[in-house]
Parts: C-alpha cells; structure tokens; sequence
C-alpha cells in the first residue's frame, strides 16, 4: 500500500514538472513572437519604358564610283563625296498608368571645331555653333504615353565645306565634329504619384568633320525603364498583448514548476523517512515502544546517538526500553531511551 502510494505521488509530481515545462516553454515562443520584424516593403506606383531610335541613310554626290544614289547605315563614309545624311527619328514613351502628359521636342545641330594640337586632354574650342533643324514643338496627350516620329534632312556636304575652309583660310589644324540632337522634356501627372514626373532625354547622333573618312554614331540607350515606388522601411515593434499573455503564462509555469520541485524535495524527504522507519519497526519491532506524547528532557542529560545500531547497544546494556516519537507526522521522529537522569536519542528525518 505504501509503495502504491509513493508511486502515484511519484507520478503526480513528474506529471507537474512536464506539464509546466511545456506551458513555460509555449509562454516563450508567445514571448519571441511577440517581437514582429516587418521587412521593408516595396509599392510600385508607376513605371514607364523608352524606346529610341534613329534611321538614316546617306545621300551621295555624283561620282563615278558608287552605283547607287544613296548608302545605308554603320558604315564608313567618304566625307568628299556626302551630300546628304536623311535621319529619321523616333521616340517613344509608355507608362502603366494613364495620366496627362505634357512634352516638348525639338531637334539640332550642333558644330564644334578644336584646335588639333593632337593631343586630346589639351585640345581647345575655337568655335561652336548651332542650327535649328526642327523648331520646338508643344504637345499635351491624355494616355498612357507618346510617340515622336520625326525626319529631317542634315546638309553634311555644307557644314564639313565650312569646316574646310576656314582651316585652309587661316591655315590652322583644326578637329571638328557635329552633332544631331533630339531634345525631349516631358512632365507626367498620374495618379496614385505625388510628384509631376520629369523626363529629359537626348538622342544625340554624332559624326566627324574635316576627315577624309568619317562614320555615323549613336550616343543614345535604345532603351530604357524607370520606376516610382513607395518604399516602407524595415521595423520592429512588439504585440504588447501577445507579450504580456506571454509573461504572464512564463510566470505560472514558473510557480507551478518550482512548487512542483519544493514538494517533490519534500517528499523524497517523507519517503527516505518513511523507508527508514518501517525498516526498523520491522526489525525492531520488539524492543521500540511507540508513544504519542513527546518525553521532556529539560531536566535530563541528553546524548545524540549517531545510528539506531548505537541506541541497539545501549538498549542491551541498560535493558531500558526503546521509546519512538512522531515529531511529525511522515515526516520526523526519534527513538529515545531514559535512565535515571540521561536520555540517549537517535532522531531521523531531521
């Protein structure tokens, strides 16, 4: 019966520790959780593509070398034998949104000539210039973009002539080259952007003077994209519920937990006196008398006996009886034996 009973008590204590453990450890994980982590987050309001491109072909003097009246594009060209270079231009812009566009657009040229001291970090302009060759144009759309579409005709022959003459006039080395350039400023008001969206771009198309053989180039991105995004930056903040829940869960499992370990210190306290006792009540059973009512020793000599084996041998010496007292109950007591004025004890569960 006593062993059926130190096994449940067993049971029911281990039973505790690990019903707190798992309870202090779901109080954590409220606790962690608490604390939220947001990433930083990305809203695209708006976006649009460019697309550039220039078409052109090359007009050629009368000579007897070429068969044709005109060349085509990326190759070299023999600058004595160009008339005219026929461009044409096109620009577009495309949005994912609608919204009112207001662009303006013109096209130049542009004549640049440098002091040939073939030493392009000292080089110097002696003179530059530039020629309208499409006067600036005003256009205001309701879409999600626009496009330009727009030729013009470059008198190459004229502009290297100039270039020609004024080195051979004033006999000065000279380098120049000219430009073409499509200028495009655009503002856009779309919705769900705060800002009015600005766009500049040049389309700019390059070629030499004053050399014998020259080409064509295109300074430009044929395309290219831009984005508007609100960015929310990463944060941290803490679920005050969740954490206080949390706290409040950590704290019960505590209690229960260290409750739950004081009484199971207590009763392995009560079971090594409990063993102890019946151990020798079995044996002993003959000589210990059991009372109930404790002996007052203020009067007498008291020794402390160091086993039940000593007390055993003083009971055989002075043939006294063994006397036991439950100080308290399952868990103290003490075996004691009286003569004249001395008193032997042996207390256990102490």
């Amino acid at each position: 019966m006593e062993k059926e009973r130190y096994k449940l008590k067993t049971q029911n204590i281990i039973g505790r520790i690990c019903v707190s453990t798992v309870i202090l450890f779901i109080g954590i994980i409220l606790v962690y959780k608490s604390f939220v982590i947001e990433k930083e987050a990305k809203n695209y309001l708006y976006s649009y593509n460019l697309f550039q491109n220039v078409n052109y072909t090359v007009a050629l003097k009368e000579n007897n070398l070429f068969k044709t009246e005109t060349l085509g594009m990326d190759k070299a060209y023999v600058s004595e034998l160009v008339d005219k270079i026929n461009m044409d231009f096109t620009y577009s812009l495309k949005g994912n949104k609608k919204g009112k566009i207001k662009y303006n657009y013109q096209i130049i040229a542009a004549t640049q000539m440098e002091y040939d001291t073939n030493d392009e970090n000292s080089a110097k302009v002696i003179w530059e210039d530039q020629e309208l060759l499409l006067n600036p144009k005003d256009v205001v759309v309701d879409d999600v973009g626009y496009t330009i579409n727009e030729s013009v005709v470059l008198n190459y022959a004229e502009y290297n002539e100039k270039i020609k003459e004024f080195s051979k006039l004033y006999k000065v080395p000279v380098k120049a080259k000219l430009e073409v350039k499509l200028f495009i400023i655009s503002e856009s008001e779309v919705d769900g952007v705060k800002d009015i969206i600005d766009e500049y771009s040049i389309m700019n198309v390059k070629m030499d003077l004053n050399e014998t053989v020259f080409t064509v180039n295109k300074d430009f991105k044929p395309t290219d994209k831009k984005e508007f995004v609100d960015i929310k930056p990463a944060s941290k903040h803490v679920n005050k519920f969740q954490f206080g829940v949390g706290i409040v869960i950590v704290v019960i499992a505590l209690i229960i937990m260290l409750d739950s370990i004081r009484k199971s210190i207590k009763f392995s306290k009560k079971s090594d006196y409990a063993i102890a006792l019946n151990r020798i009540l079995k044996n002993y059973g003959d000589i210990v008398a059991e009372i109930v009512s404790p002996i007052e020793v203020d009067n007498l000599n008291v020794i402390e006996v160091k086993n039940f084996d000593q007390l055993l041998d003083i009971e055989e010496e002075i043939r006294m009886p063994i006397l036991f007292y439950e100080i308290v109950e399952g868990e103290s007591g003490e075996f004691i034996i009286v003569c004249d004025n001395m008193a032997y004890r042996y207390g256990i569960g102490r």
